[in-house]
């Protein structure tokens, strides 16, 4: 159960991720506060459950994913919530909450990178019995290997009938070879039948066929996200967003109140090459020849024409004004989305506002920074004192010192054994054995 246990399931590498980000606090002295009550250590460790495309898991992939893990959770079976995984809140506390956004899709012949899904993390109270709903988002499909010997040829550049048809211009009737849009992590609570978004993490554009010759990271647009509940949450021409599904797309990603199922590829894709690439639960939206484009509280759009090297956009991510950020979006997922949530640590009694959890005793320990001390307060820093350093030195060269003197009386003790008691004693028994 989620609940009683304190058990951690985090060697996966996003976790590690996380730990990278968190601010880096190299304390050389902490104290801990015998005030303050143990507190276990906590974390929760949410992902696709092993699925992906359009649709979200089941039950039963879930359970056998969480089995041995201190994660249990009720997955929808219908309407909004399918694919949803519900998770009740153990106890009342501040928690970290950490979501990643899945990737889009790479293109058929746009596949040295992907657009990345976005990570993105604020802390809430939450309540004693409060329910999570933790909608994963699915990594938009690639392009490639194919799934018929046509589409497999384009993969491998054997054949180059998407370029010819689409340089013909408006007459161009060929389509597909994009990547589909990535779908975004969606953490959001129920309120009286209402669905109120507490923390959304964008998905990805898919690539587009081929890479645009202009493409540089400088052009990249820097992540964005909304937090206020006034904002617009409308959907893209592409990538589903929170409310709004008005795409006149067929292969728009659907809107988190309507499902946040992946969209299909565009009719004519589906038409000429059967090239179905969809975009990942979340609303990712399928791909044509452009990518599609990735969800989240506003989807990402896709080109209003299919361009041979137009990228999906990525969706725009979202805090809810009740949240305190911890660390802003950043692109960094390279494939499925995932939720990670931990109890926060309380360190308003500390005075630089920092502290840890130990270990093996699981109590607080403040931290100040490397060049201070703990006052004998327990919660304030300042400089080490001009007599406390020639105290450290003075007891140092000491103990140095005494372990120099050990080592010579050691030595001399040794040596007057060989001499006056070992080296004699040999020589009289080798004389009496050469003796006999």
């Amino acid at each position: 159960g989620s609940g009683g246990s304190s058990e951690t399931c985090c060697s996966d590498s996003s976790l590690e991720y996380l730990t990278y980000l968190s601010p880096d606090v190299s304390p050389l002295h902490s104290v801990t506060l015998s005030v303050f009550a143990e507190v276990p250590l906590m974390i929760w460790f949410f992902n696709s459950c092993g699925t992906s495309g359009p649709h979200g898991p089941t039950q039963a992939q879930c359970d056998n994913t969480y089995r041995n893990k201190n994660v249990s959770v009720t997955v929808g079976k219908e309407g909004s919530l399918k694919g949803v995984q519900m998770w009740r809140v153990p106890a009342t506390n501040r928690y970290l909450i950490s979501a990643y956004g899945a990737a889009g899709g790479k293109g058929a012949k746009n596949h040295n990178k992907r657009n990345h899904g976005v990570f993105i993390s604020a802390i809430f109270t939450l309540e004693k019995g409060d329910t999570l709903y933790i909608l994963v988002g699915h990594q938009g499909e690639d392009a490639c290997p194919g799934r018929n010997q046509l589409t497999q040829k384009i993969c491998l550049g054997e054949s180059s009938v998407i370029e010819d048809n689409l340089r013909g211009g408006a007459n161009a009737d060929w389509a597909g070879g994009g990547g589909g849009g990535g779908g975004a992590t969606y953490i959001f609570k129920v309120n009286l039948h209402e669905m109120v978004p507490l923390l959304i993490a964008a998905g990805g554009g898919g690539n587009a066929y081929l890479e645009g010759p202009e493409s540089s990271l400088d052009q990249i647009a820097r992540e964005q996200f909304e937090n206020s509940t006034a904002a617009p949450s409308i959907s893209g021409r592409g990538g589903g967003g929170w409310r709004d599904s008005s795409s006149p797309h067929s292969q728009a990603g659907q809107a988190l109140v309507d499902g946040a199922v992946g969209g299909s590829a565009c009719p004519l894709a589906l038409t000429k090459l059967s090239w179905a690439t969809y975009g990942g639960f979340g609303g990712g939206g399928g791909a044509c020849t452009a990518g599609g484009g990735g969800g989240g509280y506003r989807g990402g759009d896709a080109a209003v024409t299919d361009e041979i090297t137009a990228d999906g956009q990525d969706g725009i991510s979202f805090i809810h004004p009740s949240g305190e950020i911890y660390l802003p979006p950043l692109a960094a997922m390279e494939g499925h989305g995932e939720c990670a949530i931990k109890v926060q640590l309380n360190c308003s009694h500390c005075q630089m506002q920092s502290c840890k959890r130990d270990e093996d005793t699981h109590q607080i320990l403040c931290l100040c920074h490397d060049d201070e001390v703990l006052a004998s307060d327990n919660v304030t820093c300042g400089h080490m004192s001009l007599t406390l350093i020639l105290a450290v030195v003075a007891s140092t060269v000491a103990s140095g010192i005494a372990l120099i003197c050990a080592g010579v009386i050691l030595s001399k003790r040794f040596f007057q054994f060989c001499v006056r008691d070992f080296v004699p004693r040999v020589l009289t028994w080798s004389e009496h054995n050469m003796d006999m």
